[in-house]
């Protein structure tokens, strides 16, 4: 390095230098390049664990989309997070944590979407059952409000009949 520093002291070569110093910059950095950059046994390894790396990244995505609120493709989304859990690379593995809080999280929603649909099946029934018993009740009431004018009618025909006359004792003295 001693004579690169020589031959830049001229301030023609300078102009140069600022030219090649970058490059010689990005040179130097070449002889530690990656394994992914050196041979093609390091690009087809490496390649393969990218892929699936991103198919089991793709999987954990499908899942949460299918999995947003308001959804109903929360089936898809089970079956995705359980095909990445089958997923036994090195790579699922990763995301396994994630998808197991995911899977219990739909298998939670799941439950009380089923817990939802049979309680608003029983209120239904329920409200089917209350609108029975008010149409019933009304037509006591109806059948009660004619009994009570027939009862009513009746204690007016007694009241209205004169008392039978009281016919004097013979042996009484008056």
């Amino acid at each position: 390095m001693p004579e690169l520093h020589s031959l830049f002291r001229s301030s023609g070569s300078r102009a140069v230098a600022h030219l090649l110093l970058p490059a010689l910059v990005v040179l130097a950095g070449c002889a530690s390049l990656p394994p992914w950059l050196g041979g093609d046994e390091a690009l087809t390894a490496t390649a393969v664990e990218a892929a699936r790396h991103d198919a089991a990244q793709r999987k954990l995505h499908l899942a949460v989309q299918a999995a947003q609120p308001g959804q109903a493709r929360l089936a898809q989304a089970r079956q995705a997070l359980e095909s990445l859990l089958a997923d036994d690379s090195t790579e699922a593995r990763a995301h396994h944590p994630y998808a197991r809080a995911l899977l219990e999280q739909i298998r939670e929603r799941q439950r009380l979407s089923a817990q939802l649909e049979r309680l608003s099946q029983e209120v239904d029934e329920r409200n089917r059952s209350v609108e029975e018993q008010k149409r019933e009740l009304g037509a006591m009431h109806l059948r009660n409000a004619e009994l009570q004018q027939k009862l009513d009618a009746l204690t007016e025909i007694e009241r209205r009949l004169s008392p039978p006359a009281l016919q004097p004792d013979p042996g009484s003295t008056e």
